[in-house]
């Protein structure tokens, strides 16, 4: 596919430069959802739309920890497997055994990881708490039938851990790379064991200087899977990377947009509550208004621009997959790219190895996928590098700065513009 061509916009500064990393000042104070802090930050985003005539709609929703609690199940689940597993390896004789505990260890956590990652589903397991989305639209100024639309998001809650985001990330890299040790070993010498049983081969040295080396596993996943589990959220983080940067772009993007509308194409801003929960605002939003969203617009050439995180530099996910490199997105993050380029603004693409990036495009882009909307694309702007920072009393102002902040919002309303103007 050949480059898209970026239309030229003009140059001239149509916004306060200052304004952005204003925002994240004001807004960098602990904003966990159902704290007290959250509803200053939504009156704080009211005000500024207020401030600008911006229509817009703050939207509660009821939200509960499904997601935190079915992944603390199923750590819970693989824990107690692994331990059942570690005590059957003391005895040679019954290991073989492991071989139908794997089939039914297999299924159970399919089923388990399909549940936690299935973004549609729509589940009320805990008690029930509110958040709220703040939604502002900005019709075109031709408003034909059937015309396509922009969905800007960005979530403006907080969280942190009983850890720093690092230590976590590696604990968690650390599990996964002992659980898949110990269950290959462990599958090995249930076939070995169950050969034994036969006499067809012996339990002999080199058994159990395997066996031990997988218990040696086994017991070292078992601390690092009870650290994950014991690890609990609290309201320590400012936030100001994660994510006041993408509600100060959005916040300033609104003012472009209403000032300038798109004269083909509906805008909607989308400021989401509780995402550090388990993408429950976006979640909401879609179960409410998807339908509305199809009935509207025509989502084939429609787009999601999802902003979490701009900190030390401008992040874009560009790529996905384990092994093979997948694109995000058709050609939106084509348009991105072009429009950094031609603004003469650093633009630095990244890749995720597995899911779509943790953010809340990847509930819109579910969505389309369940609606068979294949031309809808998603993107996301996300600093991947500073999560060393996020998620702890390290997420502060200092970390952002105007140029960033100024950089992203230029690109993305550069690259609307030139969307529009393809509009047939």
């Amino acid at each position: 596919m050949s480059k898209p061509e970026v239309i030229e916009i003009s140059s001239l500064k149509l916004y306060d430069e200052q304004a952005a990393i204003s925002h994240v000042k004001a807004l960098s104070f602990k904003r966990q959802v159902g704290k007290a802090g959250e509803t200053k930050c939504i009156n704080y985003i009211s005000k500024q739309l207020n401030k600008e005539n911006i229509d817009h709609t703050v939207e509660s929703f009821e939200w509960v920890k499904t997601l935190i609690i079915m992944i603390k199940l199923v750590l819970a689940f693989i824990l107690i497997y692994i331990f059942v597993y570690t005590i059957i390896l003391l005895n040679p004789i019954i290991s073989w055994v492991i071989l139908p505990l794997d089939i039914t260890f297999l299924i159970l956590l399919y089923y388990g990881v399909k549940f936690i990652f299935d973004h549609t589903r729509d589940s009320t397991i805990g008690k029930k708490k509110e958040s709220n989305n703040v939604i502002a639209t900005f019709r075109a100024e031709d408003l034909y039938a059937n015309r396509p639309v922009i969905i800007f998001s960005a979530h403006h809650d907080t969280t942190s851990h009983s850890y720093p985001m690092a230590i976590l990330m590696f604990l968690y890299k650390l599990g996964g790379i002992l659980m898949l040790i110990f269950m290959v070993l462990a599958s090995f010498l249930s076939i070995w064991s169950l050969l034994a049983l036969f006499q067809l081969t012996q339990i002999d040295s080199l058994y159990l200087l395997i066996r031990n080396v997988s218990i040696i596993c086994g017991f070292s996943f078992l601390i690092v899977n009870t650290l994950i589990i014991t690890d609990k959220r609290s309201n320590n983080s400012d936030g100001s990377i994660d994510n006041a940067s993408g509600v100060a772009v959005l916040l300033e993007l609104a003012k472009l947009i209403k000032n300038q509308p798109l004269k083909k194409t509906d805008v909607i801003f989308l400021w989401i509550g509780a995402k550090e929960m388990g993408y429950l605002g976006s979640k909401q939003y879609c179960i409410k208004h998807f339908e509305e969203l199809i009935y509207d617009y025509d989502l084939d050439k429609s787009y999601n621009i999802n902003i979490d995180m701009v900190g030390t530099y401008i992040g874009l996910i560009d790529k996905l997959g384990m092994f093979k490199k997948k694109r995000l997105n058709q050609n939106l993050n084509d348009v991105l790219k072009a429009s950094a380029h031609q603004l003469k603004i650093p633009l630095k693409t990244e890749f995720v190895k597995a899911g779509s990036g943790s953010s809340d495009h990847g509930i819109f882009r579910a969505y389309a996928k369940k609606e068979g909307k294949k031309g809808f694309q998603v993107s996301i702007f996300t600093s991947k590098d500073d999560a060393k920072f996020i998620h702890s009393k390290n997420d502060t102002p200092e970390k952002c700065s105007a140029y960033n902040l100024n950089g992203c919002l230029e690109i993305c309303y550069n690259a609307i513009k030139s969307l529009d103007l393809r509009v047939e």
